[in-house]
């Protein structure tokens, strides 16, 4: 396994971007997660403050870890395209600069907090792009964020409260359309998998998002256990995501 920590400028963001990237020594054709980290952090943090690199030791799975610089992953209404670069450019380059697969299928989103919102919205905005978004203690329901930003400038990132909403910022308004025959919402082929701390003073976001997702129609997942907002829950977090990523690379069938 390499860990490689990479300086590039991006056509998206026409600025220097940081990647940390754990990749395998092998035949090539790897599945591949992108990682994204919460408000306050950077390309270094889960490598830093969880023990990921250990637990994709020998299983075959790409890991590229971006820097989002607390502007939740999404193009800015006052600044800079980061959906374009998560969802666009950050994979065009991987699947040119390394040998890991280009099938969909094979492709994996996930973050905590902040990013877990970011892995939602992504998978949300392009339906057949990712097998699997995971979100750990995810910003699930942005309006009530933006009602209480908590020392996070939200107006660059969204605009006004109203353009919040009319941008579809906000995930719900990403699949809450009804069908005309009351049938499924959506169509959208992306398993999505909550997990969230009994102690996490957000947890109600995560429970609120599994249950209107779930009416949705959406393939949703959640799971609840023990833990806080904080490193040592999102670290028993990814120890899993990696198990079921490889627990289906094993196996040829999705464990998730």
């Amino acid at each position: 396994m390499s860990h490689l920590t990479i300086n590039f400028k991006s056509k998206s963001l026409n600025m220097p971007v940081m990647l940390d990237v754990l990749m395998p020594q092998g035949h090539g054709g790897y599945k591949t997660l992108y990682l994204l980290h919460g408000a306050g952090g950077d390309h270094a943090c889960w490598t830093l403050k969880t023990r990921i690199a250990d637990y994709v030791e020998g299983k075959n799975i790409a890991v590229v870890m971006p820097s989002g610089n607390n502007r939740f992953y999404v193009n800015n209404v006052n600044g800079k395209d980061y959906f374009s670069f998560i969802a666009d450019e950050l994979i065009d380059n991987c699947e040119t600069w390394f040998n890991i697969s280009r099938n969909p299928d094979d492709r994996y989103i996930a973050g905590m907090s902040m990013g877990g919102y970011g892995a939602f919205y992504a998978a949300l905005k392009r339906p057949k792009q990712y097998n699997t978004a995971f979100s750990y203690s995810g910003l699930l329901n942005l309006i009530e964020r933006y009602d209480n930003p908590q020392g996070i400038d939200m107006y660059p990132v969204f605009g006004t409260r109203e353009e919040l909403i009319d941008n579809n910022f906000d995930l719900y308004s990403l699949f809450n359309k009804k069908a005309t025959d009351d049938s499924k919402i959506v169509d959208n082929p992306t398993k999505f998998i909550i997990a969230c701390g009994l102690q996490d003073p957000r947890l109600h976001m995560s429970k609120d998002f599994y249950k209107e997702a779930k009416e949705a129609g959406l393939n949703v997942s959640m799971y609840e256990q023990d833990g806080e907002h904080e490193w040592d829950y999102w670290d028993k977090c990814i120890e899993q995501t990696i198990k079921c990523i490889a627990g289906r690379i094993q196996n040829g069938s999705n464990k998730s």
